[in-house]
């Protein structure tokens, strides 16, 4: 389990690595691909919730501090928007609407990753399907959330490498929030079911409150059709891990 966990937190990590692209590729090629990769980070992470998690906070009966920790999770990742003054943006050209908020952004980001590694920790503790299956649906969250904070760290007046090097520093707390999780899994037997609840929580207010609002800017009926496509192969990729349950 624990190297499953090592793997998954440096594959994620290393997505905020995803800026060295645009030494090669212009941003607005990068900005084309994101509105299918939201599609598919939507299509995972409600995929992630509704086959793995929820089934698996079932089997033990769904009480009601279940319910709360979902609620929590929730509630939890509108205070950090709210309150931390940091948003994903998706789109490249959004940097100068966050100028203001550069800073803050690298501060909400390890926070952030820091509730991931807690959330990929809870995962693998319930086993090793849950934990991938988290695993990927944070990882295809993760690529159009760095390609917006490297956009901000540039219109904010970073250089592409100081860009890359923070957008790394930050994601390196996903390494923390998993130790931390892990620590007080070994002190309080059984709250593993509560990190996932929460994971589940978080995965539905990102999926509903960050990123479907990003596929409703598009009208034509052809980004409509790709949108509902990548959802669809969202969902059906966390569908595919059950094979091999």
């Amino acid at each position: 389990m624990l190297i499953e966990l090592f793997l998954s937190l440096l594959a994620i990590s290393l997505v905020s690595l995803i800026g060295l692209f645009s030494f090669a590729v212009n941003s607005k090629k990068i900005g084309k691909l994101l509105g299918e990769m939201v599609a598919f980070a939507v299509g995972a992470l409600l995929g992630d919730v509704f086959i793995h998690l929820l089934p698996e906070l079932g089997k033990n009966g769904f009480s009601l501090e279940i319910s709360i920790t979902i609620l929590a999770g929730m509630v939890s990742f509108f205070v950090l928007e709210k309150f931390i003054h940091w948003h994903h943006c998706h789109h490249v050209e959004h940097g100068k609407a966050c100028q203001r908020f550069t800073y803050m952004s690298i501060y909400g980001d390890a926070l952030h990753n820091f509730i991931d590694g807690i959330i990929l920790a809870g995962a693998f503790i319930s086993g090793n399907v849950i934990g991938f299956s988290t695993a990927i649906a944070v990882f295809l969250h993760e690529v159009p959330q760095e390609i917006g904070d490297f956009g901000i760290l540039l219109k904010g007046g970073f250089t592409k490498k100081r860009a890359l090097f923070y957008n790394f520093v930050t994601a390196l707390t996903t390494f923390v929030g998993a130790g931390f999780a892990l620590y007080f899994s070994t002190l309080m037997e059984g709250i593993a079911p509560f990190f996932i609840a929460f994971a589940a929580g978080s995965f539905l207010y990102i999926a509903g409150t960050d990123l479907l609002p990003e596929l409703h800017k598009e009208f034509s009926p052809k980004k409509i059709f790709s949108q509902i496509f990548f959802i669809i192969l969202g969902i059906g990729v966390m569908g595919a891990l059950l094979l091999i349950g």
